[in-house]
């Protein structure tokens, strides 16, 4: 619920022509959420031990989450170039 939340806020953050680095605080607060989720099964990778494993799942989880709010962001900016034409 969160998650979808923080991708609505950046969507408005975009259309309110937010400052560019808001998208970056939304992936890094969606990240924080994928992170400390409990109910999400983590892969796991022999190699690399479990601190391996967990930095490998965090930053999965702050690429997705930046290129999401970054995604979110970018909609809200062309929906504002289209209504301003």
């Amino acid at each position: 619920m969160l998650a979808c939340f923080l991708i609505v806020a950046s969507i408005g953050a975009g259309f309110a022509q937010a400052p560019w680095w808001f998208w970056v605080v939304g992936g890094s607060a969606l990240a924080f959420l994928s992170v400390t989720d409990p109910l999400k099964l983590r892969p796991v990778y022999a190699p690399l031990g479990e601190s391996g494993t967990l930095a490998l799942s965090s930053l999965v989880s702050l690429t997705t989450g930046c290129v999401a709010s970054a995604s979110a962001f970018a909609m809200g900016r062309i929906i504002w170039w289209t209504l301003a034409a």
